[in-house]
């Protein structure tokens, strides 16, 4: 059986119609549920576009220290990576630096990894491309600051990935964070 281009397209027409008005039916079928469902995962999308949490300068504190030690510079945007960088000297000579592979606001966690040439900045860093994992929550008793703990230093990316939150909140400027303080960041005006 031969087609003409005509018989064809007039086909393709004809079936292209009936495949929409079946999608149409579908749709319009939808419960409530889907479209709440839908909803709620736009909503999540339009979450995770946001800006890493600590975005900017903060003065970092160790403990409930009142003389900052360290600048600590944070810069990230979600689905690339950013970077933190740590001065204890005042004069851009950086104590720490680390790639922000990534992060979760709503959680309150990050990833960081030591960059592979140098490492983490500071002398003798055994744990050069390794991964670390950091949980962060906001300060109640001090605007625009946060407290800081490390839970995974040096592990393989699934190590820190899976690492779960270790540090108890309940008393932060003295102890919790595994065997010593958090750290206190606190907003540079």
């Amino acid at each position: 059986m031969k087609r003409t281009i005509k018989t064809t397209i007039l086909t393709l027409i004809l079936l292209t119609h009936f495949i929409a008005c079946q999608t149409e039916k579908q749709v319009s079928e939808t419960d409530a549920n889907n479209n709440l469902l839908i909803g709620l995962l736009a909503g999540q999308s339009a979450e995770s576009t946001k800006d890493f949490a600590l975005n900017g300068m903060w003065n970092s504190f160790t403990g409930s220290g009142t003389t900052s030690n360290t600048l600590t510079t944070f810069s990230a945007k979600f689905g690339q990576k950013g970077v933190q960088l740590e001065d204890s000297s005042g004069f851009g000579g950086y104590s720490g630096c680390y790639i922000i592979i990534e992060f979760n606001n709503a959680e309150g966690s990050f990833i960081t990894q030591n960059p592979e040439n140098n490492g983490g900045c500071f002398a003798g860093d055994t744990n050069k491309g390794k991964y670390n994992k950091v949980f962060f929550f906001k300060n109640t008793d001090k605007n625009n600051s946060y407290w800081v703990c490390t839970v995974a230093f040096g592990k393989t990316y699934d190590e820190a990935k899976a690492q779960a939150d270790t540090s108890t909140k309940t008393n932060p400027g003295s102890s919790g964070c595994g065997a010593s303080a958090f750290s206190r960041y606190d907003k540079k005006v």
